[in-house]
């Protein structure tokens, strides 16, 4: 049995000035670690809002947006927490369901 090979963690550090947001677009998967200063997070359709503190990390384990905005003069760093399954698409609304019946007249072509 091959072991499976593992990605290097990729990550990055940004310098926030105080008031600056930053967004991140899938949190899925992704930590987020303040340095220095403070943070707040905010997840969209998420009640919970969080501040980070130097030494403070967020992993995301949701599909969301989320907006990061500095408190003061900070520093964060965003890397690749794990890995995080893809959500599965909707079928879209407009497609009849298979099998359905088409009104007289209509076809699926």
């Amino acid at each position: 049995m091959t072991p499976l090979a593992v990605p290097p963690v990729s990550h990055f550090r940004l310098d926030l000035p105080r008031h600056a947001l930053f967004t991140i677009q899938d949190i899925a998967g992704v930590g987020v670690a303040c340095r220095r200063g403070s943070v707040w997070l905010t997840l969209d359709d998420d009640p919970r809002d969080l501040v980070l503190e130097p030494g403070d990390r967020f992993e995301g384990d949701i599909h969301r947006r989320v907006l990061v905005s500095a408190f003061e003069d900070s520093c964060i760093e965003v890397s690749h927490a794990r890995p995080a399954a893809l959500p599965v698409p909707a079928p879209p609304r407009h497609a009849p369901a298979p099998g359905a019946h088409l009104p007289p007249g209509l076809s699926p072509a």
